[in-house]
């Protein structure tokens, strides 16, 4: 049988995808989709009872899970993410703000814009946040997260920080790490290669 393979277009992420490809069978076919869409993808897939596996970062399949609630798809296989270009040697979701403050020091009611594709993790991570006496007005973007700091729009963002060259080219730092990646195998958990990989 043809196991589906749905990898992200990204070229960026070919050293993992090719590390990732190794680990699985040969006979297989692959579909290139957005990253986001990789875990629907998926699903979809093994609804039709057709073998199915997914390539993708760790983020967005959490992202994915908090919000479908999908029991059947698990991560099969993390692949470790390490890149010395990166500032923390792998992207990590964060809170960010201005550079003259830290988390201690903002301010108890804050505007925070968050990327809709983190949409649910945040809102966790806030939730906690508010439990300290924050409150955040949230504000859900597609892109320019880190500008909408920089120009006063909102107080902090939260958005993925890979080589930092953005945040310190806007005035901006890490206040905290919320969520560090790296890139997984998901699918049917009973789905499983055995050997050496294992």
């Amino acid at each position: 049988m043809i196991v589906f393979i749905v990898v992200p277009k990204n070229s960026s992420l070919k050293k993992y995808k090719d590390q990732a490809l190794e680990y699985l069978d040969a006979n297989s076919r692959t579909i290139s989709v957005r990253a986001r869409d990789v875990p629907l993808f998926v699903k979809q897939f093994l609804k039709k009872n057709r073998q199915a596996v997914g390539l993708t970062g760790e983020d967005l399949f959490r992202e994915w899970t908090l919000r479908e609630r999908e029991t059947r798809i698990k991560v099969i296989k993390k692949i470790g993410w390490h890149d010395e270009n990166a500032m923390f040697k792998r992207p990590v979701l964060c809170l960010i703000g201005p550079k003259n403050r830290t988390l201690a020091t903002i301010k108890k009611k804050n505007t925070v814009a968050i990327p809709e594709k983190y949409k649910t993790i945040s809102k966790k991570y806030l939730n906690f946040l508010e439990s300290k006496n924050f409150t955040f007005e949230k504000i859900y973007l597609n892109g320019a997260v880190e500008t909408s700091c920089a120009e006063n729009i909102s107080d902090l963002v939260i958005d993925i920080v890979y080589s930092g060259k953005t945040i310190k080219k806007l005035g901006l730092k890490v206040y905290d790490k919320i969520f560090e990646s790296n890139f997984v195998i998901i699918g049917d958990k009973r789905l499983r290669k055995k050997g050496r990989n294992q």
